[in-house]
């Protein structure tokens, strides 16, 4: 799963740069994902992301305003929190789904996506006169939604920190890279931002924890990150969410492992886990 730390949204009437010009210095500068906003159905698809493409790093993933042309590598869908969520076979869909979301509700409801986009956090010119979310309407959406969150609205790079400790995994903007002189130190300062910021993140959490001796590392437990102990089960991992290891299935890089080893399974750092939970009833 790819989910960006600075994520590039275009816009070309808020841009000082000519498009390929500014998708190649802020890829330079440390963006790892562009979500090509400007784009209309009147445009060939092909020819606009094959010439982006020939611009960035082909690890940086590309996200258009609908569906994705076929055939096209590490190119994903975005979609307005209006539109309809995917509803085709898993094997029919884009392999990277990111979703605008302005609320909880809508966040929480944003299953079968890669990652969420949450805005306003605070105010820009592109909403004016609209109430912000601000930075505990932003933790607000973090807590509710099924994935990670990236923080789209008047972020700059000394409001990271903000963004961050409330819980996002990224930031994306329009104007703080489109309309800084220099594209590429502007990406750069930002995505040295996030970094920076989310070191800060783990450390304090590490300090706050009972264990602060104990080394973490980081999995991803039903699409979101999660930061364990090193060494931790999947019983210990069960124990810490107050999970009934006897109610629960779980399912690690896509392999669906036996409850008798849940107390013996030892997770990395990396892993990716679903984890369902049966309600019981009476």
């Amino acid at each position: 799963m790819t989910v960006p730390r600075v994520l590039l949204v275009t816009d070309p009437a808020r841009s000082r740069h000519p498009l390929l010009h500014l998708i190649a210095e802020a890829a330079e500068g440390g963006i790892d994902a562009i979500y090509l906003r400007h784009l209309t159905p009147e445009q060939d698809w092909v020819a606009e992301l094959s010439e982006v493409r020939a611009h960035i790093p082909a690890g940086v993933p590309l996200f258009v305003p609908g569906s994705p042309p076929r055939g096209l590598h590490n190119t994903g869908q975005h979609l307005r929190e209006r539109d309809p969520l995917p509803d085709q076979p898993p094997d029919d869909r884009p392999d990277l789904i990111s979703r605008s979301v302005h609320s909880p509700l809508a966040a929480a409801g944003s299953s079968g996506v890669t990652f969420v986009i949450a805005g306003h956090v605070f105010a820009t010119a592109s909403h004016p006169g609209e109430e912000p979310l601000g930075v505990a309407g932003l933790a607000d959406i973090v807590a509710a939604a099924p994935c990670p969150v990236v923080a789209i609205g008047g972020i700059t790079p000394e409001r990271v920190p903000d963004v961050i400790g409330a819980g996002a995994y990224g930031v994306a903007v329009i104007s703080a890279i489109s309309e800084a002189p220099d594209p590429r130190a502007a990406a750069r300062e930002l995505r040295a931002a996030v970094d920076a910021a989310r070191d800060c993140y783990r450390k304090g959490r590490e300090m706050q924890a009972p264990s602060s001796r104990e080394t973490l590392i980081e999995i991803m437990v039903n699409g979101k990150p999660r930061e364990i102990p090193a060494d931790s089960t999947v019983h210990d991992l069960l124990a810490s969410r107050k999970l009934a290891a006897s109610m629960a299935i779980v399912e690690r890089n896509g392999i669906i492992l036996p409850r008798d080893s849940y107390a013996t399974t030892v997770l990395s750092e990396g892993d990716h886990l679903e984890v369902v939970h049966a309600v019981g009833g009476g």
